[in-house]
């Protein structure tokens, strides 16, 4: 095999069809909080793999105590066995809690490297639960028992608007899932707030999520909202470099309307690519709606400079004032380059 054949075929198998990642958060991330919390069986690999980052590796030759090693959640197999005809099941099934609860839109399960091991077909249900305990829940199913492809990403689009906390994947008979990523927008619990606090308005925790971008070559503008500080270049926002007098810009729709009384602009990582200076608008959205060319923008921070590798503050140099409102906020960058996270912090409206 020639050496750009290797590198098409590496390229095919960790690159990822971003149609959910693009537009929403994953409410099972580890960063979010996401975790593994029973499975019916997990011989080969663990489930908690299924959470981590990228779209799992595969080891040429590695094998441990129970078998090959594989980068992702493996049972073992029971396809024709005793084992399972005397469990009266003919899956096995993981159950993870959300990261944050939230509205599904879109399921990611992917059988990446997973060829003559992967599940023949797959289902997911979706409960809301109260603490920790899911003995009892109420298993709503949120995606049918569907076919999966072997060694790909198999997307599937959710019509549902009630609000979910734990999932529940089942594999039919057995095999091997490689990561399970579930988009969507996370949503804020009334009872967590209490009046007169600040409230991180934009954070993916509280429903932030970037709706728009003129850009995102390098990383998603996804990053921005996520909890906290970034952990490397690649954690952020990042653009190409321009070669015209326009500037890059990112939209974020806020996880709650408010009024916003103090911002974090942090460029933590970028030292050579970070803007030369950076500004902040706002608007209010009607009708649970995105931002338009008809949109009118209000700055929140005028153009200000920024310092490399380093958390911005604003408070006393905003533009806002007391009971003024947004849905929405633009962060301008100019003339392009990387920021890691934007904090909005401000007081929530009252809901009713």
């Amino acid at each position: 095999m020639s050496r750009n054949v290797e590198r098409a075929k590496l390229s095919s198998e960790y690159k990822s069809d971003d149609r959910f990642s693009s537009i929403y958060i994953d409410l099972l991330s580890e960063r979010l909080g996401g975790r593994a919390i029973a499975c019916s069986d997990e011989w080969f690999a663990g489930a908690e793999n299924m959470l981590k980052p990228g779209r799992g590796v595969f080891k040429e030759g590695l094998f441990v105590s129970t078998g090959k090693w594989m980068d992702g959640w493996e049972s073992r197999r029971s396809f024709g066995r005793n084992n399972r005809s005397q469990q009266g099941e003919d899956f096995d099934w993981c159950i993870l809690r959300m990261g944050s609860q939230g509205v599904l839109k879109g399921l990611d399960i992917d059988t990446n490297h997973f060829h003559g091991n992967a599940p023949e077909y797959v289902a997911v249900e979706a409960s809301m639960v109260s603490g920790h305990d899911t003995k009892g829940a109420d298993w709503q199913e949120v995606l049918k028992k569907t076919a999966v492809r072997p060694h790909s990403q198999n997307l599937f689009s959710i019509e549902s608007s009630r609000t979910w906390n734990h999932l529940r994947l089942k594999i039919f008979p057995d095999g091997g899932v490689a990561r399970f990523r579930a988009y969507g927008r996370a949503l804020h619990a009334k009872e967590d707030y209490v009046a007169g606090e600040l409230v991180d308005l934009a954070s993916a925790l509280n429903g932030g999520i970037a709706v728009d971008a003129s850009d995102r070559f390098f990383s998603s503008p996804t990053n921005l909202v996520m909890p906290g500080r970034g952990i490397n270049m690649g954690d952020g926002w990042e653009t190409k470099r321009r070669r015209n007098e326009q500037n890059d810009w990112a939209i974020i729709r806020l996880g709650m309307i408010g009024d916003i009384r103090k911002v974090i602009i942090d460029t933590a990582h970028f030292r050579g690519n970070f803007p030369e200076s950076v500004s902040l608008q706002g608007a209010i959205v009607e009708n649970d709606s995105e931002p338009d060319e008809k949109t009118k923008w209000t700055d929140i921070l005028d153009r200000t400079k920024l310092t490399a590798d380093y958390e911005h503050i604003f408070t006393s140099s905003l533009n806002t004032v007391p009971g003024q409102s947004f849905s929405h906020v633009r962060l301008q960058i100019y003339p392009d380059g990387g920021v890691s996270r934007l904090r909005v912090f401000g007081l929530p409206e009252p809901q009713q």
